[in-house]
């Protein structure tokens, strides 16, 4: 029986970061996924905690929570923080002259749908996907 849902909490930092990529990996290796959107959905998610261990905790002390669940034929994945916050100057696409930028188009480009919710208090990204394998799969 696969777990419909999946959580973890680790420190922000990239080591960490990519414990939780494997983690996830594994979850979702339990589904009756296409690789290309198991891909999708890794490669994603990685940006989003990528971008947690590298802006959210400038002190470099923090969290990073990875949740995931399967309802129906979609999958969600939210990242969320409690660090500084994506400041609201940051543009949304990644320019010639600008480091970064390039995370949040990715993860517009791979998902069906995502949303961030972002403040001084932390920053939640949630992503999610209707892959065509679980329209046709049974979910029990």
């Amino acid at each position: 029986m696969v777990a419909s849902t999946f959580e973890e909490l680790a420190p922000a930092l990239p080591n960490e970061m990519a414990g939780l990529r494997r983690k996830l990996i594994q979850w979702l290796s339990e589904l009756p996924l296409d690789p290309d959107s198991t891909h999708d959905i890794t490669l994603a998610t990685y940006e989003a905690l990528a971008n947690v261990a590298a802006h959210a905790y400038p002190d470099g002390h923090g969290w990073a929570r990875l949740q995931a669940s399967r309802a129906g034929d979609a999958v969600t994945v939210t990242v969320t923080d409690t660090g500084c916050g994506i400041p609201a100057t940051r543009p949304r696409v990644a320019g010639l002259r600008t480091s970064g930028g390039r995370g949040l188009l990715l993860i517009d480009q791979v998902t069906d749908q995502s949303d961030i919710d972002s403040s001084t208090k932390g920053t939640t990204v949630r992503m999610t996907w209707r892959p065509a394998a679980l329209r046709d799969a049974d979910p029990s």
